[in-house]
């Protein structure tokens, strides 16, 4: 798995967009953020959100340590103030200074939509500083971050948790999608073993992303889908480039609910996860859904947590994954495609019949 980590941290997902952090951790402070292994600093300024590598160029600290002064980012180690664009606009303690690129901080590009900040990385195959700025700044729809409009749909209600899983993203985002582990991990809580249902699922791959519907099951045996579901039409899980997983739960009314984990790629070995749980609005207030929701899914957050750690301690003790699946194993081998590169020219389409 080594190699298809930097494989994809070099070649894929520099071509993307990635998740930085939700814009009400970024204040007046600068904060720093490691994001495929990289140290990234962002601050804001009258003018936006602005992001360089969290790196002095004069002696190396992490520029994130130190602090605003108006508009410029001051180094807390010899005061070197930089602006959004990373150019040295001061060295104190010299009589004459002008700005050069010897002096000047890696800027990286950033946008802030849909509530999160977004960088992407420089790609390390361009040789020009043009190919680099093309690349970067190109507003097509391809290279536009993740569409999470919904966040601002008035008919929607969402509310988010940030928490860490020391695993990679693979078996982290398989984890999230993987309906057949419910049954053990979160059994009473979402599934029971003794309650399966011959379920019909059709697999979708697409471009940049791959989507698993499943149809006939009705509400699921646990706790979380007695108490707040309505009768199950269908239920979606769904995985999109550069790292969002989706679960969707709906009803012959529509949505009853949503999950949503956007990654931010911290490591090889660490994801920080935003998960966005959204519901409908209605006549029951939002803070009260909030109320109950978040214990139960707290509880099956935990538990999700704790297996993934637990496969990532013992991968870790022999050395390498060394995994057999079965076609059970729907979605993994496809979002495996996807963070190599591989992308569909058109639609895949695989159906099959599971018991959950």
């Amino acid at each position: 798995m080594r190699d298809h980590y930097i494989h994809m941290k070099e070649k894929v997902m520099r071509n993307h967009w990635l998740v930085a952090c939700h814009e009400s951790e970024l204040g007046r402070k600068p904060v720093g953020v490691i994001v495929l292994d990289e140290p990234i600093v962002l601050f804001q300024t009258e003018r936006g959100v602005h992001a360089l590598t969290d790196r002095c160029p004069h002696r190396n600290v992490p520029l994130s340590e130190g602090w605003m002064k108006g508009d410029m980012l001051v180094c807390p180690y010899h005061g070197w103030e930089f602006d959004g664009k990373g150019v040295c606009r001061r060295v104190p303690g010299l009589c004459e200074y002008s700005p050069g690129t010897h002096t000047s901080a890696t800027a990286v590009p950033v946008r802030k939509q849909d509530g999160f900040i977004w960088v992407k990385l420089p790609d390390e195959t361009c040789t020009t500083k043009e190919a680099k700025e093309e690349d970067h700044f190109s507003n097509t729809e391809e290279n536009r971050p993740f569409d999470l409009s919904f966040l601002s749909d008035p008919s929607l209600y969402s509310f988010i948790w940030r928490t860490s899983v020391k695993g990679n993203l693979l078996n982290t985002v398989e984890n999230f999608l993987d309906a057949t582990h419910t049954h053990y991990i979160h059994a009473g809580l979402i599934r029971t073993d003794k309650n399966r249902q011959q379920v019909n699922a059709k697999l979708t791959a697409y471009r940049d992303c791959v989507e698993i519907e499943y149809s006939g099951e009705s509400k699921q045996a646990g706790l979380i889908s007695q108490l707040l579901e309505r009768d199950r039409q269908t239920s979606y899980g769904r995985f999109f480039m550069p790292g969002i997983a989706q679960i969707e739960y709906r009803s012959a009314k529509g949505l009853s609910m949503m999950i949503t984990a956007v990654a931010r790629l911290t490591s090889e070995e660490v994801q920080d996860i935003y998960a966005i749980i959204t519901v409908k609005r209605g006549i029951i207030p939002n803070f009260i859904k909030k109320l109950v929701i978040t214990p139960f899914f707290k509880i099956a957050l935990k538990q999700d947590i704790r297996i993934v750690e637990l496969q990532q301690k013992w991968i870790q003790r022999y050395g390498e994954e060394s995994f057999h699946s079965t076609q059970a194993d729907l979605i993994r081998p496809y979002i495996e495609q996807l963070t190599k590169g591989r992308y569909y020219d058109k639609p895949y389409e695989k159906k099959v019949q599971l018991l959950l």
